[in-house]
């Protein structure tokens, strides 16, 4: 189904709840660069006064290909951590163990296709990890990153205790290389975003990770992939209480 379809069943599925509001919200760009960077453009443009935006491009404060279990923004964005390992791919290839943790990779140390930098030379690197967890810094309400090479084989992003499964956002069955730029917004204030891949040898980049303040998005899109978290939730607790 498109975005418009979508809201209209998730609608008739919850009605006017007036609880609805506190779902997350999150958006995803269509696939490609241009359509990407627009969106990251959007949002920066609906940003308040003192966001912060974290490249990876520093190298006097990174050193490229160097894994750690938790790796922590140089701007103040927050930290990324492998919360689960990947193992059996690429991960543990060269001078890489999936059990090292994350990295930061350009173009020369990547042992991976698929996942780049969406500007300068430098990108985070899930390194296949089963679960990343990126915790971000607090006083901000909305976030946005670009995420190359997402889906090869599902997953699933959770956030504020709503999960939104790859194949609803990503669409199923993508080949390498893909790029797309996400954004969340959580009216309660950002907490955790846990990123999980289906495979142990699966993984993806992020570039570009922002956070901010920003005025509670109205678009209907963007509010019906909040309602679909919620319709999600839903259904789960709904098969759990059979």
């Amino acid at each position: 189904m498109n975005t418009l379809q979508t809201v209209g069943a998730i609608g008739v599925l919850l009605g006017a709840c007036n609880w609805a509001s506190a779902a997350p919200i999150l958006s995803i760009s269509s696939q490609g660069a241009t359509a990407a960077a627009s969106a990251e453009q959007d949002f920066l443009d609906a940003a308040h006064t003192g966001y912060l935006t974290e490249t990876f491009d520093d190298n006097s404060f990174y050193t490229v290909g160097s894994q750690a279990g938790t790796i922590t923004s140089s701007v103040g964005v927050g930290a990324f951590t492998s919360a689960v390992p990947g193992s059996g791919g690429l991960c543990d290839s060269g001078p890489y163990n999936c059990n090292g943790g994350l990295a930061v990779l350009n173009a020369g140390a990547s042992p991976f296709s698929g996942r780049y930098s969406v500007s300068g030379d430098n990108w985070l690197d899930s390194m296949d990890a089963r679960q990343m967890v990126i915790s971000p810094a607090t006083g901000f309400n909305a976030m946005g990153f670009y995420m190359t090479d997402p889906n090869d084989a599902g997953g699933r992003l959770s956030i504020g205790g709503f999960d939104f499964s790859f194949n609803d956002i990503f669409g199923s069955a993508l080949g390498n290389g893909r790029v797309f730029y996400v954004s969340l917004y959580d009216a309660a204030g950002l907490g955790d975003v846990s990123i999980f891949s289906n495979n142990p040898d699966d993984g993806y980049g992020i570039d570009n990770i922002t956070v901010a303040n920003v005025t509670e998005p109205g678009t209907l899109a963007l509010f019906a992939l909040g309602l679909l978290g919620i319709g999600l939730s839903l259904s789960r607790k709904s098969k759990r209480n059979r």
